[in-house]
């Protein structure tokens, strides 16, 4: 099945996603086949060499002082602010400008993508305090998590802040990571849940099943404890095939 069709990402006009394991993949993928225009942008930071494709890139500052004029008309927006002092990444919208950018698509039928968190490329994450970084308008929000971790020991090499991570699951630092680690820190209000809006639907992306295959009773341990908190869960292999995924729980 296609990733946009099982997500249902066109039913809705703001979608925000979050975690680790393939975020940037998944929105570019998105891009690819969501009905146009379309319009991405982060709350966090975009590398420059992943904003190298044919986008109509506007910084905030301009969307401001004339919002179509700056769209343009174009297929494909970018909007961010400046680059950071390294020179070397996209700075991301405040929670305010973000807002503003959603209410100015969501009233020109423009579908708007937000990468709205950071795991320093890493395949797994438990979120501080402060993220993600989810605007109230947002209407889904999709947590990616990757699986290669899965048999890893949990330490600073295989999770974004592995501290946090352990406090969430129990899991001391060093152990192998199994996934029901992961569908506990999914399912916790200080995890996978943290921020997202409360009249937002929710879903979940287990990217990188290239790396493992998950058994009968994995399935059904999604299947049972995912429900009450995410409407779909899909798996994916982004890297290898950016567009199909295979569903795994569907509860709407």
């Amino acid at each position: 099945m296609k990733i946009i069709d099982a997500l249902r990402v066109a039913n809705h006009e703001a979608v925000a996603i979050v975690g680790a394991g393939g975020k940037t993949s998944l929105m570019f993928a998105l891009v690819e086949a969501a009905p146009k225009p379309v319009c991405l942008t982060t709350t966090t930071k975009l590398a420059r060499e992943e904003c190298q494709g044919d986008f109509n890139h506007s910084l905030f500052s301009e969307f401001e002082v004339d919002p179509a004029a700056s769209l343009d008309g174009a297929k494909i927006n970018l909007v961010t602010n400046p680059l950071d002092s390294s020179g070397q990444k996209w700075m991301g919208l405040s929670h305010s400008q973000a807002e503003q950018l959603i209410v100015y698509c969501k009233s020109s039928n423009i579908l708007c993508l937000i990468e709205a968190d950071g795991a320093r490329h890493l395949s797994l994450k438990a979120p501080a305090a402060w993220e993600p970084v989810i605007p109230d308008q947002v209407d889904l929000v999709i947590v990616v998590v990757g699986l290669s971790v899965i048999g890893k020991p949990l330490n600073a090499e295989t999770v974004f802040r592995p501290e946090l991570f352990s406090n969430l699951t129990g899991l001391p630092i060093g152990a192998p990571i199994q996934l029901d680690h992961i569908v506990s820190m999914l399912n916790h209000p200080e995890g996978g849940m943290q921020a997202i809006p409360q009249k937002s639907s929710a879903a979940v992306v287990f990217n990188q099943a290239d790396a493992y295959s998950l058994k009968p009773d994995e399935l059904n341990l999604v299947q049972r404890t995912l429900r009450d908190h995410y409407s779909t869960a899909i798996l994916t292999r982004l890297q290898i095939d950016s567009q199909r995924c295979e569903v795994i729980l569907d509860s709407r």
